[in-house]
């Protein structure tokens, strides 16, 4: 298995076949719409895990600076084939976004997991990232 940057937009088909675990209830077109809005934004990127160039895991992630947390790297998706988990897939991901940190001189790196998604937090947990807060969500009504 390799790690390997993936394109945007040209990959996007690739790595939406893996993302749709994760995020079942998006259509890819409105997947490709907001990748492309994140990458414009904050620089949103995508990198997986190939086997024999088979996508098995994907990782989006961007640079955020704030008052909270400094200048970091913030996951916001991480997710591996249900076939291929628990074989060091997302974890490669993880290590790949701890070195890219490094290599930009940030402070460190973030991410959230539903609180009920018990099997992401002890994933997370036995990567040594710690819980350190909970995350509010509220939805507006439309205008």
């Amino acid at each position: 298995a390799r790690t390997v940057t993936l394109e945007i937009p040209d990959d996007l088909e690739r790595a939406f076949e893996v993302m749709k675990e994760l995020r079942t209830g998006l259509e890819f077109a409105e997947f490709k719409r907001l990748v492309l809005l994140a990458r414009a934004a904050d620089g949103y990127r995508l990198v997986g895990r190939e086997i024999g160039g088979r996508l098995v895991a994907v990782m989006g992630f961007r640079i955020l600076h704030d008052l909270a947390h400094g200048s970091h790297i913030y996951v916001d998706d991480l997710v591996t084939l249900r076939d291929f988990r628990s074989q060091g897939h997302g974890a490669e991901l993880l290590r790949f976004a701890e070195g890219e940190a490094r290599r930009l001189g940030l402070d460190g790196l973030r991410l959230c997991a539903k609180h009920d998604n018990h099997e992401a937090r002890r994933f997370y947990e036995r990567e040594d990232w710690m819980l350190r807060s909970v995350a509010y969500k509220k939805k507006v009504a439309a205008h």
